[in-house]
């Protein structure tokens, strides 16, 4: 049976149409205060409670993140970033090369799924990576009235637990690894870490 040649570019005109409506919220969004689109943030959050669709909030959310990664980083999402991050939130794989802003990339889709309160795990390949993104993207997160996590060897089983129940949670494949395999070995509840996963965005997926 042949494939149907219209998939790959109704999911282009998807992105596209997106992408126009996180671009048209910008002039607005500009004029707010802080303390407005932090309110904005909020709003999102109540939003979801009441219908329990991310869906509907993917453009407001994406524009929120930008205009917030501008003003606490100096840096705005181009058109292309925004597609890598609408990728990631249909779970899928984005590549792209180095110094194109993978790491920036991820805070669009991280923001838009911690408003479920479930928590979004970010994994990265070492400690260092971990706690560099967790410092600068985590900027962006508690700007807009999140909180961040960070998961170091060492960590005590309380430490570590108080990190995953963040918002985002910055960790290595490493550490999560092994705290899944040990709450799967815990004997009860109060060695458990790890609460039911939600949303995971993986650096260096190859």
């Amino acid at each position: 049976m042949l494939k149907n040649p219209f998939t790959k570019n109704s999911l282009i005109n998807k992105y596209k149409n997106l992408i126009n409506q996180i671009n048209a919220l910008e002039e607005n969004l500009k004029e707010l205060t802080d303390s407005e689109l932090r309110a904005k943030s909020l709003k999102l959050k109540r939003q979801y409670d009441t219908d329990q669709n991310l869906n509907a909030l993917v453009s407001q959310a994406f524009a929120i993140t930008r205009e917030a990664s501008k003003r606490t980083l100096g840096l705005r999402h181009f058109d292309v970033q925004l597609i890598g991050g609408l990728v990631l939130n249909d779970q899928k794989i984005a590549e792209m090369k180095t110094g194109e802003g993978k790491t920036l990339v991820a805070t669009l889709p991280a923001f838009l799924n911690a408003l479920t309160k479930k928590g979004v795990h970010i994994v990265t390949v070492n400690d260092y990576l971990a706690n560099r993104d967790q410092v600068s993207m985590g900027q962006v997160y508690r700007f807009l009235g999140l909180n961040t996590g960070l998961i170091q060897e060492g960590m005590s089983t309380f430490e570590r637990r108080e990190n995953y129940n963040a918002d985002i949670t910055y960790v290595t494949n490493y550490e999560v690894t092994f705290d899944f395999l040990r709450d799967n070995m815990a004997l009860n509840l109060g060695d458990v870490v790890l609460r039911p996963f939600n949303y995971c965005i993986i650096d260096e997926v190859d």
